[in-house]
């Protein structure tokens, strides 16, 4: 049963948004292209996971994806997370190609592709450390649990996994598997916990409590990069030829490189406004990005798409809408 179902993680939306927006030739834009493929290939691996995950049709499961909950004046966040009256499994997930190699003794995870040799942070260290924070958040709120186990699941099935030690059946570093034996692997964990430790109204009140206290984290975009409002193009963008920007001919947008026209592609230029400038934006502040001169059309647009709304005629601002 999905509880929290898969989206598109707000920090991939922001970095998508602002690959497609800041001016040419600028100094970050290798930067960002390489975070961009990271987040991207991250996002595509947690989607794996997620498929064979949707597998478990039983009621029993009460699956999670990407929940961020806080503990004490941090947070913590976990890829997905999974509840039943036997065990609560954390799933840390890694996208990762080429060979791995774990070394248990050091603590460390290393790759090796296209002749190139790099670390990364060691996953089970990782996911061990969200085992924790868990166990006090539950504390915290007082609230009954079953034993906390975790996995890490490599999502790309061409990676070879290589350990420089064999690790011992109890390891954690055990705990390690491709994407398509993850089902296999919580059998075996039903196996292995037979006994419910929880009721079904325990297991409920966790669900609530979960999805009541998970927040989305605030990203300042362009304050992560170093960026300003001037290194933001702004427009219409033409979802045919991608030219940047559109021109208001009458009631559509039209496109003066590739003649393609449309009634809606401002759509999505305010979503990446939202995404990239501000949570809400006035009538002034959406005529300044997409080069409008009409009050009254950019009235028009925004009361069609129905944002929440505070203060009244001039000074009115358009809030985003809640993911």
């Amino acid at each position: 049963m999905i509880c929290k179902e898969l989206t598109t993680p707000l920090i991939l939306e922001k970095t998508e948004a602002l690959s497609g927006r800041i001016v040419q030739h600028h100094l970050k834009i290798s930067l960002l292209e390489k975070d961009l493929r990271k987040r991207r290939a991250g996002y595509k691996g947690e989607s794996t996971v997620y498929y064979h995950l949707t597998f478990l049709k039983d009621k029993r499961y009460k699956i999670f994806y990407n929940v961020r909950l806080p503990i004490f004046s941090n947070h913590f966040q976990m890829d997905f997370l999974v509840l039943t009256p036997f065990y609560i499994l954390i799933i840390e997930v890694k996208n990762i190609s080429g060979l791995v190699t774990i070394d248990p003794f050091i603590k460390q995870l290393t790759r090796t592709h296209k002749g190139v040799t790099e670390g990364f942070t060691d996953p089970v260290s990782q996911v061990q450390r969200y085992k924790l924070l868990l166990q006090k958040w539950f504390s915290t709120h007082k609230l009954k649990h079953p034993p906390i186990k975790h996995l890490v699941v490599f999502s790309n099935p061409s990676t070879t996994l290589n350990y420089t030690v064999s690790p011992a059946p109890d390891d954690p570093y055990k705990q390690i598997i491709h994407a398509q034996n993850i089902i296999d692997k919580i059998m075996e964990l039903n196996e292995k916990h037979p006994t419910s430790t929880v009721t079904e109204k325990e297991l409920l009140k966790m669900k609530r409590l979960i999805i009541k206290k998970h927040e989305e984290p605030e990203i300042d975009i362009l304050k992560a990069y170093s960026l300003t409002e001037m290194d933001i193009l702004t427009g219409v963008r033409c979802v045919n030829c991608q030219h940047l920007p559109m021109i208001r001919v009458s009631a559509s947008w039209s496109c003066p490189k590739c003649r393609h026209s449309s009634k809606t592609s401002h759509i999505t230029a305010i979503h990446e406004y939202f995404l990239l400038l501000n949570n809400h934006l006035t009538n002034s502040e959406l005529r300044k990005f997409l080069h409008l001169n009409s009050r009254n059309t950019a009235y028009k647009m925004l009361k069609s798409l129905q944002y929440e709304t505070q203060g009244e005629t001039k000074s009115v601002t358009y809030s985003k809408p809640a993911r």
